[in-house]
């Protein structure tokens, strides 16, 4: 689900990690054996190959692409898959958005026949005030992005109260307790008073907890029921698995939160398991039965322990307007004014809520923008918002397209992007606001290259007085970034990441860091600690023994593992870490040695393993320009960048004089603004992500994706790629289509 508060969870990993195992994007160049090991050593291979080449020879060994991006155009890539049923409602839908924009529009002169506190006319544009003065009867308002959407929710229930609405009767639902709580008070602030104070605005969550408690006798449902998060969700789930004696056979089973993930996407929209997994999760497709029987037990669990997940308080509150009328009548009567904001966010049962709540007094304002639509992996639906029109014909749609964030020459870039969508409603942002830069596109040798570019570029915006909080580095998927993760590490320039974890913190990282660690010094505890977690039968206690023994003898001797059921698992252990001692060998080999005893462990835990081991090869990469083990180690430390990165050639930034840039998935971006933007790895397979190219919605959602990255920029907006970036199957080489189908005036290419 895409309601939630706090601070947004990691994007989900099976579309934060592109291209996915198995994939391998139209036009990519080749591909890796079918055995796994292979592969990696394979891809490892190529990479230790290339750079070679490179330092023998920088200028000769320089891949070319099949055409640059002057030279391309859209008929240049492969078509993408559709069906007929999707082309189907594609028309319906493109039929729906005509029958809107070919109405004639009417802007009626606005008259205010009395006095108000606020000075509406004055404090806002043409079309905000149209939607704030449209308070009876169903209103549609598309605002663009950096339009000032919240600024026309915070006016309409201030002009709603100063009209004499009751405040009680006004509900607000949002996707965030702290969107709510902002534009509630900001309201306040504008009355000066505190009526605002009784209007409900809260998440669809909060909403339907209050909801069914207040009225739990009503509706046959527990009023001491108890919320469980999706990790006891998960945990349950797990419960439920083992009560059932459903166990690891010849394939492991999917794990506790896939299975949650799975049951839960179900729920959110109106699909089977079956549907869910067919369609998404393929490899899981022998388990459906065995998910299914879980799903069943989980809720026959839940009913008899009171309790219920977040899906269950959307969907308890839906069946319960369905199909009890006079609860229904209730809240209609108590709720006569509905708005929604961010409404192309919403899944299907949440539109239901909005409909069976409306029903009566038809008073609904939905806000939102459907360019923005790009979460349907937790739920959102983009039809709600293209459909609004067809549950209510004569609903009032209102455009808003000043923009108030983004320069001309951005809003014009942006503009194109979002005009070669096949869905939407058309619109064109304009702006006051002039810059004379315009977007920027860079092509580089490697993802090196890249990332030295992004970090110096990062310096001369410094040094023009931006300060690094007005600059974030946007990715399509968290490992685009982890070249210039450690350039800016190595300059210590502070960062945080948003969306996923900093690449020295990922959890495999540290595992073949606490590796290396091992081989330097056999007495680091911790590192033990963490390695020998994953061998079978070895828990903390029996963990903690071990170590004694091992700093007694100083080495993983064979008394250690002399007997036990962990034996075999130790013994490996011991092999691995001799092996990767021996005399002379380099780092990366040693890296190489512990990737081939890693790969099965990572493979039994994590579905994306491959993925994961894409950031081992970075590893070795990096360590292949070190001679010393120790410098290594001590130079890419664990902990938060430190000074010793620094030069005398390059600016030490102290922390305390610079709050921190952001590197962010673009998911997490939604809504935020700075004033530079630079968007890494545009290449074709990567954005657009290399899984969305046999599906026309999904490729739709993905150029969505991109518009809301660029459409963060207020002033400079710099977009850069790599020569190619290698896979683990496949050579990405073709610029992002998204800026082969955009006019070349619109932006610089170097």
């Amino acid at each position: 689900m895409i309601d939630r508060e706090g601070p947004p969870e990691e994007e989900k990993k099976d579309r934060e990690h592109d291209p996915g195992p198995g994939d391998k994007a139209p036009g990519a160049h080749g591909s890796g054996p079918e055995d796994d090991d292979q592969q990696g050593n394979s891809f490892f291979d190529l990479i230790e190959g290339l750079a070679l080449r490179h330092r023998n020879d920088p200028e000769g060994s320089r891949p070319q692409s099949p055409a640059d991006l002057p030279d391309l155009s859209i008929s240049d890539y492969s078509n993408v898959g559709s069906t007929e049923p999707e082309l189907k409602k594609i028309d319906e839908l493109q039929a729906i958005i005509k029958s809107i924009e070919e109405k004639p529009v009417k802007l009626s002169e606005i008259k205010f026949e009395r006095t108000y506190k606020i000075d509406y006319a004055g404090q806002l544009n043409r079309s905000q005030l149209e939607a704030v003065v449209t308070v009876n009867g169903p209103v549609l308002v598309i605002a663009g992005a950096g339009s000032g959407k919240t600024r026309v929710i915070v006016h309409r229930v201030a002009f709603m109260i100063e009209n004499g609405i009751d405040p009680g009767e006004i509900l607000l639902l949002t996707f965030t307790r702290k969107a709510a709580s902002e534009m509630l008070g900001r309201v306040q602030k504008l009355l000066s008073d505190n009526a605002a104070g009784k209007v409900f605005g809260g998440t669809f969550h909060s909403f339907s907890n209050y909801i069914l408690r207040k009225y739990a006798n009503l509706i046959g449902v527990p009023n001491n029921f108890t919320i469980i998060d999706d990790e006891d969700s998960a945990d349950t789930i797990d419960l439920i698995r083992s009560e059932m004696k459903i166990d690891k056979k010849e394939k492991a089973f999917p794990r506790k939160n896939r299975i949650q993930e799975i049951i839960s996407s179900a729920r959110n929209r109106n699909l089977s398991v079956r549907e869910v997994v067919e369609n998404e999760f393929t490899g899981l497709k022998e388990f459906i039965p065995a998910i299914e029987l879980i799903k069943q037990g989980y809720e026959k669990y839940k009913k008899i322990c009171r309790i219920l997940d977040y899906d269950d308080l959307m969907d308890v509150l839906r069946d319960s307007l369905r199909d009890n009328p006079l609860f229904r009548k209730r809240l209609s009567a108590q709720y006569r004014y509905i708005m929604v904001d961010e409404y192309q966010d919403t899944n299907v049962v949440q539109k239901e809520i909005v409909e069976y709540l409306s029903e009566e007094n038809r008073n609904i304002l939905i806000v939102g923008d459907d360019s923005q639509s790009i979460y349907s992996f937790r739920g959102a639906n983009y039809e709600n918002i293209l459909r609004f029109p067809q549950k209510y014909p004569d609903c009032r749609v209102i455009k808003i397209e000043e923009n108030y964030r983004s320069n001309q020459k951005i809003l014009d870039f942006t503009n194109e992007i979002i005009l070669n969508a096949r869905i939407g409603y058309k619109k064109h942002l304009h702006s006051s606001i002039l810059h004379d830069a315009f977007p920027e596109v860079r092509k580089f040798y490697d993802q090196e290259a890249e990332a030295e570019f992004i970090v110096d570029r990062i310096l001369e915006y410094r040094e023009k007085g931006v300060s690094l909080d007005q600059v974030a580095i946007l990715v399509r998927a968290f490992w685009h970034a982890r070249y210039i993760e450690v350039e800016l590490n190595k300059r210590s320039i502070p960062y945080v990441a948003v969306g996923g974890l900093k690449f020295n913190e990922r959890k495999h990282v540290k595992d073949v860091i606490s590796y290396l660690r091992i081989i330097m010094n056999p007495y680091d505890a911790v590192a033990w600690h963490r390695v020998l977690k994953y061998i079978p039968g070895v828990g903390f206690a029996t963990a903690g023994k071990i170590i004694e023994r091992i700093l007694s003898e100083g080495a993983l001797g064979p008394a250690s593992y002399a007997s036990g059921k962990f034996a075999e698992g130790l013994r490996r252990l011991a092999e691995m870490i001799n092996k990767a001692q021996a005399p002379g060998i380099s780092i990366g080999r040693m890296i190489a040695i512990i990737r081939e005893y890693y790969s099965p462990i990572l493979q039994s835990r994590e579905y994306d393993y491959q993925i994961r081991l894409l950031d081992i090869n970075v590893l070795a990469e990096l360590a292949s320009k070190y001679n010393s083990l120790e410098k290594f180690l001590t130079e890419f430390a664990l902990d938060p960048p430190s000074r010793n990165f620094g030069t005398k050639t390059v600016p030490l930034i102290d922390e305390s004089e610079d709050n921190p840039l952001t590197i962010s998935t673009i998911h997490s971006a939604k809504g935020l603004e700075w004033h530079s933007v630079i968007i890494p790895h545009a290449l074709d397979g990567l954005i657009p992500s290399v899984r969305a190219l046999k599906n026309i919605e999904e490729i739709e959602e993905e150029r969505r994706l991109f518009y809301v990255a660029c459409s963060r920029a207020k002033q400079d907006l710099l977009i850069t790629m790599p020569s190619f970036v290698a896979t683990y199957n496949a050579f990405l080489s073709y610029p992002s289509r998204f800026l082969v189908e955009i006019s070349r005036e619109k932006f610089y290419y170097k």
